[in-house]
């Protein structure tokens, strides 16, 4: 992976997160990235939507981001990947780890030559899921976390590592879940804590 020592975004630029409902969640990540960079003039676009995974993502990245002509994109996606077509949600079909990857390169790339998009950071999923959830599934997001680093390096893009960081805040704060429960509301969808260190890992990655 480059190393990189040097901020990521520029006064005035714009730019676009694209994910699931993490992202397009009221009072997320988002609008906690949206709150910090408005003091360096960066506007921030939220193009996140509920239940979306990277095959779907493909069908709108025309329209949600190339057609905005953002500066930078930030793509979180991979929590659907993941779980949809296992278990309660085995009536769609999965999204294999290869396939994910492939996917976040394919959007990168399209960004590229179609949008003359020029800046992308790619981040993990969030490490695991929680309590009942990861009761169903176990640890099934090590390999997307794997695939996201992989694509990241592959399509030269920022890579903001939210699994390193959510097993660091586990192993540090593990006394004090609730039964199960330390980052996430449901096992998926994060507290406010949870998109605070979403937020504050995505900032310090990119050196703002």
């Amino acid at each position: 992976m480059i190393e990189r020592n040097y901020p990521w975004l520029e006064t005035g630029e714009t730019l676009l997160c694209f994910g699931d409902s993490l992202t397009a969640a009221a009072n997320g990540y988002v609008s906690m990235l949206e709150e910090k960079l408005s003091e360096r003039k960066i506007t921030v676009i939220n193009a996140g939507r509920g239940g979306d995974k990277t095959p779907w993502a493909l069908t709108r990245l025309q329209s949600d981001v190339i057609e905005r002509k953002p500066d930078a994109v930030s793509i979180f996606l991979g929590a659907n990947d993941a779980a949809v077509g296992r278990g309660r949600w085995a009536d769609e079909p999965r999204v294999e780890p290869v396939a994910y990857q492939n996917n976040l390169i394919w959007m990168v790339h399209l960004c590229k030559i179609i949008g003359n998009i020029k800046k992308f950071s790619i981040a993990t999923p969030t490490w695991r899921f929680e309590a009942q959830t990861y009761a169903e599934h176990g640890d099934i997001l090590t390999p997307y976390c794997a695939a996201a680093r992989e694509a990241a390096e592959d399509s030269d893009s920022w890579l903001v590592p939210l699994d390193t960081a959510f097993e660091g805040y586990w192993m540090e704060h593990r006394a004090e879940n609730r039964d199960g429960y330390l980052l996430t509301r449901d096992g998926v969808h994060v507290t406010e804590q949870g998109n605070r260190l979403i937020a504050d890992t995505m900032l310090k990655t990119w050196y703002l």
